[in-house]
């Protein structure tokens, strides 16, 4: 996208991604694991379940996610988009460790390598969404389209409906998480 977009940058955009990549993706993977770690202990302080806690930051992050991801494929200029590509990043990335606590705390010992299997196939379905919106993209463009205009609707729209997507995931998953500690105390 950032070459049709961009064709001055194309150059300083692959030194740009590595270090947004690098650095943005992971500090936010740090951020999001500490405070999920906070986030826990304000849930159990609450009376509520740690792992809800827990999947505050991802829902935190995926809602975040979108305007920071809307702004980068609608920006007039790079820097701008750079700029909110870092802070996508930052936002979006803070996910997987706090994912990752919940899976190894809510799974039963028995069903741990099973859970983890189908966590990973859910990331591999997940990477298929580039091939499906690069089969939209050449349906779509044509000699009078403009591509990069194209492009930028589809990555705006698709992206920005998976985090939203994403987000809805996380919350059924903490409020499945509190219903089912619900349940428990109700039959004791």
């Amino acid at each position: 996208y950032y070459k049709l977009a961009f064709p001055d940058d194309a150059a300083s955009y692959a030194v740009i991604n590595a270090f947004i990549v690098g650095l943005c993706g992971v500090t936010s993977g740090l951020i999001g694991g500490y405070a999920a770690d906070k986030t826990a202990v304000i849930a159990e302080q609450a009376g509520l379940e740690k792992s809800t806690g827990r999947l505050v930051v991802p829902i935190v992050g995926s809602l975040l996610a979108v305007p920071a991801w809307w702004m980068t494929v609608h920006a007039s200029d790079f820097d701008s988009a750079m700029i909110w590509l870092a802070v996508e990043y930052l936002v979006a990335e803070c996910w997987f460790g706090p994912t990752v606590a919940v899976l190894q705390s809510e799974v039963g010992e028995r069903q741990g390598g099973t859970a983890q299997g189908l966590f990973t196939l859910t990331g591999a379905i997940g990477n298929l969404a580039p091939s499906i919106l690069g089969i939209l993209y050449g349906q779509q463009t044509g000699a009078d389209v403009n591509s990069s205009l194209v492009l930028s609707g589809l990555l705006g729209n698709g992206v920005c409906a998976g985090y939203l997507f994403s987000a809805v995931c996380f919350i059924v998953s903490a409020l499945q998480n509190d219903s089912d500690e619900e349940a428990f105390s109700l039959k004791q």
